[in-house]
């Protein structure tokens, strides 16, 4: 039992370079945007880092030793006061976010208590605290609760990061002695302007490595449509070519890489010629062969009727005479059949053809066989025109009128008809007949296929004959009922271009 899953399509040749293009450009752009991140945004720390260092250093600086031996911190403005202890001052409420102050930036003031809210970035959202301590711990001014940044010292600066009351902290300790007393200076900042200049930092790098790739895409599909030129030409000149054409392609345009593809599919047409040629030899031949003795056994069988008078020999020589017939009829659409092969004729063999001239040359030629019969036959035309075989087209007509002939009783009709359906030229043939079963109606294009109640003298090849024309011509063979009462209509349609 067949399947009735249909086979996976396979990718396009421009679909699959460009994932090969895209997969490795996306894995360098990941990479060129980590080490652009790595490039600019450590030195981008290590500046930060310095101003933090250099605020520190400017707190240690103003920290002098009183004649008393007690220390403190000149004022900005060289008025000295000493330091206060820690006093009882609580920190700022949870809710009282630093980021959202707003107003002018503060500055360094002992006088506010043990913790200090500076700006070092005048309009920005980031703030920070401070500690001077002992190396024991003991808290002399600022904020006792700020950690001591942990790590290795560099030139007496050491930095970590901290959690500090719920904000990240990067913080910086600076250790320095004063009259011979070490000290420890501690500043802490938030890093909320730092986060934002690496996300704005991350930002143009992703956009500007970003539009890197689209360019770099949109030159790779401008290269890629570039380079399968050539392929798309070998299409497009394959599609134009006539269903009968089966000579070779030429192999000067065509790229190396799909050479041995051409030269293959040259050596099948070759093939295929040969075969189609010699198969059309062959039924030409034989049919040749067989109408020169059947024509001369006809003339015998006349002869010996016109001596006999027994008329038990007259129903034999009949009998005989019948079948001498349809083996001259058999043999003549043979031949018919090998010359409407597609591959049989060239495009210099299709001329403009007048459908309602042919019908009239037809009409005469079977007019005769249909008187015999006492049958009705007519034509409706409207003029219209097809390129094609004169001769093909005019044996297309026959075979069918020969069929309605055949399968229409004494006294019946038939009717030939051409036009134009939707802008496309037609034919059709309508007998008054027994009709074809709409179940036989593919079976009965096959060669040498009788249908259901036939008489047994037709060959079964005059609807195959009327099959390959029709092919060669790219045409539309439908086998429809008649538009009244029984009877078969067989139409043919043309391409609209024709």
């Amino acid at each position: 039992m067949p399947s009735s899953v249909k086979p996976k399509r396979a990718p396009s040749i421009r679909g699959r370079l460009l994932v090969y293009l895209l997969l490795p450009l996306v894995v360098l752009m990941t990479a060129s945007i980590w080490a652009d991140h790595s490039t600019f945004v450590t030195p981008m720390y290590e500046s930060f880092d310095r101003a933090l260092s250099r605020a520190a250093v400017a707190i240690a600086a103003h920290v002098q030793q009183a004649p008393d031996g007690k220390l403190y911190v000149e004022r900005l403005d060289n008025n000295s006061i000493p330091l206060r202890p820690p006093g009882d001052r609580p920190l700022p409420p949870p809710g009282d976010n630093p980021y959202q102050r707003r107003g002018p930036p503060m500055r360094f003031d002992p006088t506010t208590g043990p913790m200090v809210w500076m700006r070092l970035y005048p309009g920005a959202r980031d703030s920070f605290l401070y500690r001077v301590s002992l190396p024991d711990g003991q808290t002399l001014a600022g904020d006792q609760g700020l950690p001591i940044a942990q790590g290795n010292a560099v030139d007496n600066l050491t930095y970590s990061d901290t959690t500090y009351k719920q904000l990240d902290l990067r913080i910086v300790s600076y250790q320095t002695t004063v009259g011979g007393e070490a000290i420890v200076v501690t500043v802490g900042e938030t890093v909320h302007h730092r986060n934002v200049v690496v996300r704005r930092l991350d930002t143009v790098i992703g956009l500007s490595d970003g539009i890197q790739l689209l360019l770099v895409l949109g030159l790779c599909l401008f290269g890629i449509t570039v380079a399968l030129r050539p392929i798309n030409r070998l299409r497009d000149q394959i599609m134009r070519r006539q269903p009968q054409s089966l000579q070779p392609l030429p192999l000067e345009p065509v790229p190396g890489e799909v050479r041995p593809l051409v030269e293959s599919l040259n050596t099948l047409l070759v093939t295929v010629r040969d075969s189609t040629l010699a198969q059309q030899h062959f039924l030409t031949n034989a049919a040749h062969q067989l109408r020169t003795p059947l024509t001369g056994l006809k003339a015998q069988l006349e002869v010996l009727a016109n001596e006999t008078q027994d008329s038990s020999q007259q129903e034999r020589i009949t009998r005989l005479q019948g079948s001498v017939d349809r083996l001259a009829h058999t043999a003549n659409q043979l031949l018919a059949l090998a010359r409407a092969e597609p591959s049989a004729h060239g495009p210099g063999d299709f001329v403009a053809i007048q459908l309602d001239t042919l019908i009239g040359a037809v009409i005469d030629s079977m007019l005769d066989r249909a008187l015999i019969h006492n049958i009705d036959l007519g034509a409706e035309y409207v003029p219209a025109q097809v390129h094609g075989v004169y001769w093909l087209l005019h044996e297309l007509l026959i075979n069918l009128l020969d069929n309605a002939i055949r399968h229409t009783p004494d006294g019946g009709n038939i009717t030939l008809r051409c036009g134009l359906h939707h802008g496309s030229p037609y034919l059709e043939v309508e007998d008054s007949g027994p009709g074809i079963p709409a179940a036989e109606r593919e079976r009965v294009r096959e060669r040498f296929y009788r249908a259901a109640g036939s008489d047994g003298q037709s060959s079964g090849l005059g609807l195959a004959i009327v099959e390959e024309i029709v092919r060669s011509h790219r045409a539309r063979f439908e086998i429809l009922d008649a538009h009244e009462g029984n009877g078969a209509r067989m139409r043919i349609e043309f391409p609209a271009h024709a």
